[in-house]
Parts: C-alpha cells; sequence; structure tokens
C-alpha cells in the first residue's frame, strides 16, 4: 500500500538533489519531468515497469552475460528514477503524491543495492538521514522511508536473485525481515500507528505461535492504540472483530456527498467491499460488481465501498473513469481506514454480505462469480417486520 501523501521542507530536499553522487547525476541529466505534476507523476511511476525482469525470463534461470546486462540496466534505472523523484519533490513540493516520491527514492534505490552498488547504500542514509531529521514531516511519512530503507539489508543480502526470480519467491524471509524492521522503527517510533497497523496484518495472517508471539508483542507494547490492541486480543482469543449474524456499525459521508448508514437501509441487501484503485483483482472485479448491481438494483440491492487508498484524487479519477455508481468511503488513511482497523481488514478486496435485516451473512465473498446465486436468494428473502 502507497504511503500517504505529506510536504517536504523544500530546502532539505534541494540539498539533498543538489548533492547527487556523479553516478546519480548521470541518470538525471536530461530526464527533465513535464510541467503538468499529473504527467510528471506518471512518469516517476514508471520505476515500477522499469524495474521488471525480462518477461520471456519466466520459469528460466538467465546466462551470465544476461543476468550481466541486467544488472547494469537496474543500476541505471535505480539512479535514474531515484532522481526523477528527488526533481518531483523539488519542483512540487505540495504535491498530493511527495510522499510517495520519497518512498521512490528509497525503493529505487534498494534495487540499486541489490546488484551490489555501494554508491545505492550511502544514498539511501543520506536521504533517510535528511527526512527523519526534518520534523515537518508527518510521522507517517518518516516512518514510511525508514521501513522501505530497512529492506535495502533483505536486498543485499539476497542479491539479483530477488530481481531475476521476483520478491514472491522469498516470501517467508522478506516477512521475518519486515517484521523487524518494523521493530526497528517502532525504536524510534514507539507510537506509531501505522506500524501497529502492519503489525496487526502480519500477526492475522500468521498461524499457531508465531501469530501468539506477535498479538501479545502488540498487546504488551505501551504505545501501541487501543484498535491493535484490540485486534491482538481477538487473535488471541480466536475470535473476530465482527459478529455473523449480527449488525454492523457503518456510517460515513460519501466522496459524493450522500449519507451512508447501515442501519437505515434495513430491507436492502448491501454488498460491502473493502478494496484500493492500486488492487489487481479488485479492478478485475469490476466488470462482475457493475453486472451484479446492474442486474439486482431495482430488486433492491446496493453497494458500497470502502476505499484503502490514501489520495483522494485517485479514488474520484478512478470512480469517474469507471462510472461506479455506488457509494465510496474514503478518509485518506491507506490501511489505517477507519472501517479496515475497526473490523481488522487487511486484505483485498473484502466483500461482505449484509442482509434484509441488517445482519451481517458472509464476510467470504471473493469468488464474484459465485454470488449472484447468493444475492438472488437474499433479495428475495422476507425483509424485517416492522
Amino acid at each position: 500500500m502507497k504511503v500517504i501523501a505529506n510536504a517536504l521542507s523544500l530546502v532539505v530536499i534541494v540539498s539533498a538533489f543538489l548533492h547527487e553522487s556523479t553516478k546519480g547525476d548521470e541518470g538525471t541529466r536530461g530526464s527533465s519531468l513535464p510541467n503538468d505534476p499529473k504527467l510528471a507523476w506518471a512518469e516517476v511511476e514508471n520505476v515500477h515497469r522499469a524495474m521488471r525482469p525480462p518477461q520471456e525470463w519466466a520459469g528460466k534461470t538467465p546466462t551470465a552475460e544476461q543476468e550481466a546486462a541486467f544488472r547494469k540496466q537496474i543500476q541505471t534505472a535505480a539512479f535514474s528514477f531515484a532522481g526523477k523523484a528527488r526533481e518531483f519533490i523539488a519542483r512540487f513540493p505540495t504535491n498530493e503524491n511527495i510522499g510517495d516520491a520519497r518512498i521512490t527514492v528509497v525503493h529505487s534505490l534498494v534495487h540499486a543495492v541489490a546488484t551490489g552498488d555501494p554508491e545505492a547504500e550511502k544514498q539511501i542514509d543520506a536521504f533517510v538521514a535528511s527526512v527523519l531529521a526534518d520534523k515537518t514531516i508527518p510521522e507517517d511519512n518518516r516512518v514510511g522511508v525508514l521501513l522501505y530503507a530497512g529492506n535495502a539489508r533483505f536486498f543485499k543480502a539476497q542479491g539479483m536473485r530477488v530481481l531475476t526470480e521476483g520478491l514472491s519467491k522469498f516470501q517467508e524471509e522478506f516477512e521475518t525481515a519486515s517484521i523487524e524492521n518494523m521493530r526497528g522503527a517502532l525504536r524510534q517510533f514507539p507510537t506509531n500507528s501505522l506500524i501497529f497497523t502492519m503489525l496487526v496484518a502480519v500477526a492475522q495472517r500468521s498461524t499457531g505461535p508465531h501469530q501468539k508471539e506477535l498479538a501479545t508483542e502488540i498487546l504488551n507494547a505501551p504505545g501501541a492504540p487501543p484498535g491493535a490492541k484490540t485486534l491482538a486480543g481477538h487473535l488471541l482469543r480466536g475470535t473476530r472483530p465482527y459478529q455473523l449474524g449480527k449488525p454492523v456499525d457503518i456510517q460515513f459521508a460519501a466522496l459524493d456527498g450522500r449519507e451512508v448508514d447501515l442501519t437505515k437501509m434495513n430491507g436492502k441487501v448491501v454488498m460491502v467491499e473493502f478494496w484500493s484503485t492500486t488492487c489487481g483483482p479488485c479492478i478485475a472485479g469490476i466488470p462482475a460488481m457493475k453486472a451484479l448491481y446492474e442486474k439486482f438494483h431495482k430488486r433492491g440491492f446496493e453497494i458500497i465501498g470502502i476505499s484503502v487508498d490514501d489520495r483522494e484524487s485517485a479514488v474520484r479519477e478512478f470512480v469517474a473513469e469507471k462510472a461506479l455508481p455506488w457509494p465510496q468511503h474514503f478518509d485518506g488513511k491507506g490501511w489505517e481506514n477507519k472501517f479496515a482497523v475497526r473490523y481488522g481488514v487487511f486484505s483485498l478486496p473484502t466483500i461482505w454480505l449484509i442482509d434484509k435485516r441488517g445482519a451481517l451473512r458472509s464476510v467470504d465473498g471473493h469468488q464474484l462469480g459465485r454470488l449472484e446465486n447468493v444475492i438472488s436468494r437474499m433479495v428475495d428473502e422476507a425483509g424485517p417486520t416492522k
């Protein structure tokens, strides 16, 4: 998930930009970004495409010559995109993507670390130090930069394998390293709710003694927020922060101004989808969601979207582009969205079904193809008696 965008001191950024190493300067020469910040950010976001191995390598081991060429490609791209991100920060210091631009600086250079480039490590250390020292940057942004920088140790240890084989091949090792990153970040930010939310998410998908260990750690942490401790307590007891067959407390003012209150929607079948504009399966499921809405809406079927994005413009543009007719909740907190935290939702898409009596009927609506029959039966059920 992306880190919430915030403003950064122009003095710090310009200083960091001007003190790029020769290697970094070579990557930024001739790469001036467009004057339109939207177009400029779209260019910076291409960093993810630039770091991917060739598709023809899927399931194959590259030759020594191919790996050497890819190493050089990654190094060039890493310093180039770190330069683009720094330029974006310097030129558009109040843009909503400024926080993600800081992350891009570190994200790019971490890939160069995997290639064995020592200059990348130096630049990460200098950049992180400047960000942490600038208290005008909101805490979650500083935490995000610190956590991403912590990935450098893991990427350095794995070397080119993490680039040629893909991070998914190292999922268990990476999660272990990420937990240590979080623990290290808590030593500097002992009350940061973002870190605790991430720890809860890891604990939720863990099992056995490891889950108990993480949940206990959260419960015993003096700085953990009440919401994180509540969810940790549920994990230890084997319970959930919601109950099937019981009402769900969701009410908000939607992005388009509509007032949404589940307690006032009795007599309707309501689908609640937790989603984001960067969630591939969420996007892929949109045609099926719209088909369900169009087929059953006149029979009393509604959909409510809970966006865990952190940029309002991205959600508004996406909703308009896809012509989504249902209301959307957005609070700009990303994975700290109040409903996601309240109900312990840390995977996307998560789809719930609320019946006509206002009771939570299902929390397992991931298979959209199976929902049509379920919804058809639910809309034909009797509503609440007055």
